[in-house]
């Protein structure tokens, strides 16, 4: 453990230690009562921060994308039902006029009958 020592008639530190709270009058680096560093260490709250702000902003951003993906997704689905319906509509009146046709050349063909 290594100690500092005050200069010559200074008055020796009182020091609060970040870790147990404790007052001490000491010009040690080190606690007397629980021994750790007077010195905060600031690397893992900073690594914690950017830890819990790139979560939240890749949540964020995967909501957005996901209500996106939801939105394009709804409207591909109605233009499918429209083009859908578009083509069932043009089959009809194709089926309409092929029967329509189909008619009048059978009435052309085959002989009037008299009731």
């Amino acid at each position: 453990m290594s100690t500092v020592r005050p200069a010559p008639g200074a008055p020796t530190p009182q020091r609060l230690c970040p870790h147990c709270a404790s007052v001490a009058t000491t010009a040690d680096s080190h606690c007397p009562w629980c021994r750790r560093s007077y010195r905060r260490r600031v690397l893992p709250a900073v690594a914690l921060l950017l830890l819990v702000q790139t979560v939240l902003v890749l949540g964020v951003l995967i909501t957005a994308l996901a209500m996106t993906g939801d939105t394009v997704q709804t409207q591909v689905d109605d233009g499918i039902a429209d083009i859908r319906k578009e083509i069932d509509d043009q089959v009809d009146d194709i089926d309409t006029q092929v029967r329509r046709e189909l008619r009048r050349e059978l009435d052309r063909r085959l002989p009037a009958t008299a009731p």
